[in-house]
């Protein structure tokens, strides 16, 4: 079945003198793949999974997952509709990339009274510098997708099948999202042991303790926080 249609591709490429046709398969074994011009210096197709993402506090949301190529400018107010969704109010601002910063999003936003924080269009104003996007309001949304290829093999996915290989790219989000959730945890029952040593009827004692269960140095140690009753 999927040799017969790989066949009648070809040929109605051949018939009709076409260089490009719709849902072209590329693969006999992972026939949902497409190829996507991306226009990077390294890579100038890639092959595979198409995902577009937001982040809010850390968490990472798979918004939309598609083996097509699609215009991201088009989906924005669809992002921003999920987020009402699974919060029940619409976000303050959104940063995001330029392909979104259109001039119909730009309308849509504003009809909701949602902050645009990109460039804005046209010749600089002076309050130009109020809505520009600093380099370090993209490092969040940059770190986690670099946190998500090296380290858990977004850009590495071995499955064949369409299923299996969508599976896997949510497990990857789901334990980004359980890191920041352990993350936020640490921190609030740090601010908890904070306050409890600002009382008098506690004292706060640091410990060091040796430990030779490091791989890296057997020489090794970490500290030990007990909270003892005065």
């Amino acid at each position: 079945m999927i040799i017969r249609t790989v066949y009648d591709q070809q040929m109605n490429l051949y018939q009709n003198r076409l260089k490009s046709i719709d849902h072209r398969i590329v693969n006999l074994h992972q026939p949902h793949i497409r190829p996507m011009v991306r226009g990077k210096d390294r890579n100038q197709t890639e092959f595979g999974s198409k995902i577009q993402v937001s982040l809010n506090n850390g968490f990472m949301f798979i918004d939309k997952l598609s083996w097509e190529a699609f215009n991201e400018g088009q989906t924005l107010p669809w992002s921003v509709e999920k987020y009402r969704e699974r919060f029940g109010f619409y976000p303050a601002t959104v940063y995001a990339d330029r392909i979104y910063c259109t001039r119909e999003n730009r309308q849509w936003l504003k009809e909701r009274g949602i902050k645009l924080s990109a460039k804005p269009l046209g010749r600089p104003s002076k309050q130009a510098v109020d809505h520009h996007v600093r380099p370090g309001d993209r490092n969040p949304i940059e770190g986690k997708f670099g946190q998500a290829k090296i380290a858990y093999g977004l850009d590495r996915i071995r499955a064949k099948l369409k299923e299996t290989s969508e599976s896997w790219i949510a497990s990857i989000a789901l334990v980004l999202n359980l890191l920041n959730l352990r993350r936020l945890a640490l921190l609030c029952y740090r601010c908890h042991l904070v306050q409890l040593a600002s009382r008098p009827s506690f004292r706060l004692h640091l410990a060091k303790r040796e430990t030779r269960t490091s791989r890296l140095a057997s020489d090794s140690g970490f500290y030990e926080l007990r909270m003892i009753a005065a």
